[in-house]
């Protein structure tokens, strides 16, 4: 049963084994009951702070922006930087800003403040940049990812360590990979070592499918659902392509979902055409809530540097308190490299940001400011970010026995809708 409820509110974060999870009773009622209740995020001040500078962000950027990964050849556009917590939008720009983007600046609404800083590279010329590097192939240690910098100071790159290295070993050869990178991408480099990312009910879902909820993929492994919506004339559910390609889909209790009709795995993105119909919800609340508590689906928009979302996997249940650090990022996850990634890192040290399982599940953020019942999605959870951190009790505050991250790596939605013809519920 899904509740309405009104207020405020890598490795690739693969399927774990199901015998390995607990699962909460079902509700015995009919219908879903929708959340309007916050979640402990960022005060509401800070998240209509977040909605505003977003829109301002989507105005300055008309025309230039083309996701989160390309962006106008011609334009000097750097990148941005969202500030909720002081009200500020950084616009990082190489060369003369045109008038039309100081026009669209000066609409900011009180409280609400726009800055210019010159960059020494464009968005462009970095994403030029980070095509290099993808075209040279192989450098001494294999790059795991590649973010351009939202100042357009240049590139930050992650390694693994080579065959047979340390971790420690490899960062102290860090000055080598960075020479070594930066004869290739002709732009300065920040480097640091890191591992391949692990790829990463909920449990009684139903027609019409909803996001969040536990996914018992064809492999028999605990995964998540994504956003559902239309591709091809045909209704479908997302989830994540290292959950499963082909095959058969069902919820935790057995009842079939739908069945696997297409794929990218470079947008780590399967495509279940449902086994009845979509919603245009998300599951909300801890993983056992039994009174099926969820928020509505009212738009999608661009994850941007300084953003606060939330991640709703079946695994975790919702997490928010999670802070965009780099978008339009090339990830290797779960052995592949993946496109048009968000890396965002927690913000609360007392919990985690996502844990193997959450694979496939929503990111969201808030759509007016409020995290009350209409969010707003931003992308599919694929991969684990930064170090593995203390999971919560297993059945009590979290489903399995897992592994949790202190950051998370999500597709962004952009090409999705527009490369792959997805158009999400609303």
């Amino acid at each position: 049963m899904r509740t309405l409820l009104i207020g405020i509110s890598a490795v690739s974060l693969l399927a774990v084994p199901l015998a390995g999870v607990s699962h909460a009773g079902t509700s015995g009622a009919d219908g879903r009951t929708a959340d309007t209740a916050p979640h402990n995020g960022p005060g509401p001040e800070v998240l209509r702070r977040q909605a505003g500078l977003d829109r301002l962000a989507d105005l300055i950027e008309a025309g230039i922006t083309h996701g989160e990964s390309h962006h106008d050849r011609g334009s000097g556009f750097a990148g941005s930087l969202v500030d909720a917590d002081a009200g500020r939008l950084t616009v990082y720009w190489k060369g003369d800003v045109p008038g039309r983007v100081r026009a669209a600046a000066k609409t900011a609404p009180k409280g609400l403040k726009v800055e210019f800083k010159s960059a020494p590279y464009s968005a462009a010329e970095l994403e030029a940049a980070r095509d290099r590097l993808s075209a040279a192939g192989a450098t001494s240690a294999p790059l795991t990812s590649v973010a351009t910098l939202p100042t357009g100071a240049g590139l930050d790159v992650t390694y693994a360590p080579a065959a047979g290295s340390s971790l420690s070993a490899a960062a102290e050869n860090s000055s080598g990979i960075v020479a070594e990178v930066e004869r290739v991408a002709q732009v300065p480099i920040t480097a640091s070592v890191a591992r391949d990312a692990d790829a990463l009910s909920r449990h009684d879902d139903w027609s019409p499918w909803f996001a969040g909820a536990e996914l018992n993929t064809p492999s028999h492994s605990f995964c998540s659902s994504g956003f559902a919506g239309w591709k091809g004339g045909r209704q479908v559910l997302l989830t994540a392509s290292h959950c499963g390609t082909s095959g058969t889909f069902a919820d935790g209790t057995g009842e079939v979902v739908g069945w696997a009709t297409d794929y990218s795995l470079n947008y780590d993105t399967t495509f279940i055409e449902l086994n009845g119909d979509g919603g245009n919800g998300y599951y909300d609340g801890r993983w056992d809530d039994t009174n099926g508590y969820y928020k509505h689906v009212s738009s999608w928009g661009l994850s941007r540097a300084g953003d606060y979302v939330c991640t709703s996997g079946a695994m975790s249940g919702v997490k928010c308190n999670i802070k965009v650090k780099y978008a339009g990022v090339e990830s290797v996850i779960g052995g592949i490299k993946r496109y048009n990634v968000v890396q965002a890192m927690r913000t609360d040290t007392s919990t985690h940001a996502a844990a193997q399982g959450d694979s496939g599940g929503p990111v969201v953020t808030s759509a007016d400011g409020t995290y009350g019942f209409d969010m707003q999605a931003r992308g599919v959870i694929s991969g684990s970010w930064g170090g593995v951190v203390v999971c919560p009790l297993f059945g009590v505050d979290i489903a399995g026995e897992t592994t949790c991250y202190e950051g998370v790596q999500y597709i962004g939605l952009y090409y999705l809708v527009n490369n792959l013809g997805f158009s999400v519920n609303t």
